[in-house]
């Protein structure tokens, strides 16, 4: 009789496909790069993640085709660190041992329990921004949004306007690569304008920040100036819309 039940459990186990085992990840940094097959339109991507586990700090190479998967999981990034991977089992040795693990995206998965598509849906149309042309704007004047914006527009740029930072962050976070400036007026909603100007620093360090101080208002350039002396891409301006073309000129050739 022993025998018998022996010989079924090694049955089951047999023909029982592989498993996966789940390792929860905290995000810390993300390289992200497109370029273009010669004689193709499809994206070359180059994807990878830092992440920290608990067997260590590693970078995930993301792998795979789904590019709708892949631009759902960066904007979920954006709004939260917390994530899941799955390995399969007979590769669990080969995660916690490896510095460097290539992985198909659809495997990184968010801490939550959410499915694709089902979790916080990307804010308006953004999709896959064409081009690398964008200036970011926040500003919770709408007057003034549409003046600057117009002025960035005539000059052949493409203006995205949002009066929320956490939105104007998150939207940045995606695509960094494809924006060329960033103007965000001394006070938004969603966060305080400095927390904003930090993030965006942290996710690309060269993209000039312009911040719009007001007129005559030495108290929050003091602040502004404390917070960010040491960063050569921060600066601190009254938006005089005679004078913003010759500014977004001179910040956007600095940058190249």
């Amino acid at each position: 009789m022993k025998k018998v039940v022996l010989f079924i459990l090694i049955i089951i186990l047999v023909s029982s496909p592989c498993g996966a085992r789940d390792f929860m990840v905290e995000f810390v940094e993300e390289n992200y790069k497109e370029a273009v097959k010669a004689y193709s339109n499809v994206p070359l991507i180059y994807h990878s993640i830092q992440v920290n586990s608990q067997a260590g700090s590693k970078l995930l190479i993301l792998v795979g085709d789904n590019l709708e998967y892949r631009k759902w999981l960066r904007y979920y990034i954006a709004v939260s660190k917390k994530l899941i991977t799955t390995v399969p089992d007979n590769e669990n040795d080969k995660f916690i041992s490896s510095k460097a693990y290539e992985i198909d995206v659809i495997n990184v998965h968010p801490v939550n329990g959410n499915k694709w598509l089902s979790d916080i849906p990307i804010s308006g149309d953004v999709g896959v921004l064409e081009g690398n042309e964008h200036v970011l704007i926040i500003d919770t004047n709408g007057k003034r949004n549409q003046l600057i914006a117009s002025v960035v527009n005539n000059m052949g740029f493409t203006a995205m306007v949002f009066e929320n930072g956490g939105q104007a962050l998150n939207i940045f976070r995606l695509q960094p690569e494809k924006f060329k400036l960033v103007i965000v007026n001394h006070q938004i909603p969603g966060m305080k304008t400095e927390v904003f100007v930090d993030g965006i620093i942290k996710l690309d360090h060269k993209i000039p920040i312009l911040v719009e101080t007001g007129y005559k208002n030495q108290k929050i350039r003091n602040k502004f100036i404390a917070k960010f002396s040491e960063t050569d891409s921060v600066v601190l301006k009254s938006v005089v819309l005679e004078d913003l073309q010759n500014t977004i000129k001179k910040l956007v050739k600095e940058k190249a």
